[in-house]
């Protein structure tokens, strides 16, 4: 389990890093009269990105108190770091499009982004699962 969760601290540190770095276009947006559309998708890519690196963090530190098998754990860090990448994607390529990527219509970026949003969601819905599954199994478990 810990190169598990160093991976996944790992992974989540590069999402909260690109999060943090979308601050500097959020800034521009703000002060050089990019639109209210440019402020709005830089402020949700930089704010939304900052937390779900700060989200991927706190799986890491404590994946360790569930109770999976090989494969569980593989399905976790599979399923956090697509979850991670996917909203990085989605994000970055609304801001940079001005698109927001709700529907699959429209210019080719808001179909990649909502292609990331997608996947972003659906993989985020099996690493909570699978931890769910994980919390429950150790709840079962006698105190040691």
């Amino acid at each position: 389990m810990r190169r598990a969760q160093l991976q996944i601290l790992f992974n989540g540190l590069i999402v909260l890093l690109v999060g943090i770095l979308c601050g500097v276009p959020y800034g521009q947006a703000l002060t050089h009269g990019w639109g209210e559309e440019a402020v709005r998708g830089w402020r949700l890519a930089h704010f939304s990105l900052v937390f779900g690196g700060v989200w991927l963090l706190v799986v890491a530190a404590v994946s360790h108190l569930l109770v999976l098998s090989r494969r569980g754990i593989t399905i976790l860090v599979c399923s956090v770091v697509t979850s991670g990448y996917a909203f990085t994607l989605a994000l970055i390529v609304g801001a940079t499009g001005g698109v927001r990527g709700l529907e699959a219509t429209g210019p080719v970026l808001n179909v990649v982004a909502f292609a990331g949003n997608v996947v972003a969601s659906v993989a985020s819905l099996v690493w909570v699962l699978v931890s769910l599954v994980g919390a429950v199994r150790a709840l079962r478990e006698p105190d040691r």
